[in-house]
């Protein structure tokens, strides 16, 4: 609903950044991960375009925002998200099915925004820091949080600044 509130005003540009679940085997806690494309396993993006298994971010952008974290020396992962609605409804048989795929990440809202910005013709890109660890035998829990808040969130506000400015 902020998406298309948003778009109604006149934004043609959209960056999300957020905590996300881990499901790749290197990713650590902090990780970051820039999102090029989200399983939609949710609700939201069937409803604004026809069935696909993937739907990307905005190529463009989401190079654009690679080259952004590179200049400044971030680290960072690129790969695919698993969007699903229901949080911890993940099974260990979906989680291990992903990750098999690839997979890096789970969340809850990529898929939706992407297919809301292809349908109205914005551009998104997503970046995710790693809040916890998703595996087969188990979930990590929230762990880290308060260094996520020192160090993460400073960063992402810098980075909101940079994106705020070049538009």
């Amino acid at each position: 609903m902020v998406a298309e509130e948003m778009i109604a005003i006149g934004v043609k540009e959209i960056v999300i950044m957020g905590s996300v679940g881990g499901l790749g085997k290197t990713l650590k806690i902090s990780d970051l991960v820039l999102c090029t494309k989200a399983l939609r396993d949710e609700g939201t993006s069937h409803h604004y375009l026809k069935n696909s298994k993937y739907i990307s971010s905005n190529k463009e952008l989401t190079e654009r925002f690679g080259r952004y974290l590179d200049d400044e020396g971030i680290n960072f992962t690129a790969g695919p998200t698993w969007t699903i609605d229901a949080p911890y409804m993940e099974t260990a048989e979906e989680v291990l099915k992903y990750y098999m795929q690839g997979i890096l990440t789970v969340e809850m809202e990529a898929a939706a925004l992407f297919a809301v910005a292809k349908k109205r013709n914005i551009k998104v890109a997503a970046l995710f820091v790693v809040s916890d660890l998703l595996r087969v035998n188990g979930w990590s829990g929230f762990i880290d949080q308060e260094e996520q808040r020192r160090t993460i969130y400073p960063l992402f506000i810098k980075i909101f600044k940079h994106f705020a400015n070049d538009i």
